[in-house]
């Protein structure tokens, strides 16, 4: 073995390892930053005139997620009827502190509307099987400003659970 081919076989070992970490580093992931959380609404229930509403916020950042304020609409749609009733609308402070990549459940009550009352009661009473929903609003973060969010689904009764839904 010559000084020559000690050499070329070093190089070789020193080009693989090179590699080696430029792939490593090409495939790790990114820190993700700026995206809305995932609002969900996770249970609704009412009783004596009242509506509470419980969501989930799930963080899809690399980073804490400051939530100061919130502002939502929770719609449904009777199959016959053309328009959406609004059943909850809020706009108010949050101060919740979501961690990366983490949820946090929030809730809120508001005073229920007697259309809100009639539809929740139809659904409970078996009247009809489900209330297409829809929630659309936007969250105030102190380091991304405002974010927006919009969700379909479905309202169903809870079993055993009179008043609440899901």
């Amino acid at each position: 073995m010559t000084i020559e081919n000690l050499n070329c076989r070093k190089h070789h070992v020193l080009c693989l390892l090179v590699l080696l970490v430029v792939l490593c580093t090409a495939c790790s992931s990114k820190l993700v930053r700026g995206e809305p959380p995932v609002i969900r609404m996770t249970e609704i229930s009412h009783k004596d005139g009242k509506i509470s509403l419980q969501l989930s916020m799930r963080n899809l950042n690399g980073v804490d997620l400051n939530v100061q304020k919130i502002e939502f609409r929770l719609t449904v749609k009777k199959d016959e009827d053309r328009d959406e009733n609004e059943l909850i609308a809020y706009e108010g402070p949050v101060g919740t502190n979501i961690v990366a990549n983490g949820t946090e459940s929030w809730s809120v009550d508001a005073v229920e509307s007697e259309a809100s009352r009639k539809l929740l009661d139809s659904l409970e009473s078996g009247d009809v099987i489900s209330l297409p929903y829809k929630l659309k609003g936007s969250i105030s973060s102190a380091d991304d400003g405002t974010m927006r969010f919009e969700y379909e689904g479905h309202i169903y009764p809870l079993p055993g659970k009179p008043g609440y839904f899901r």
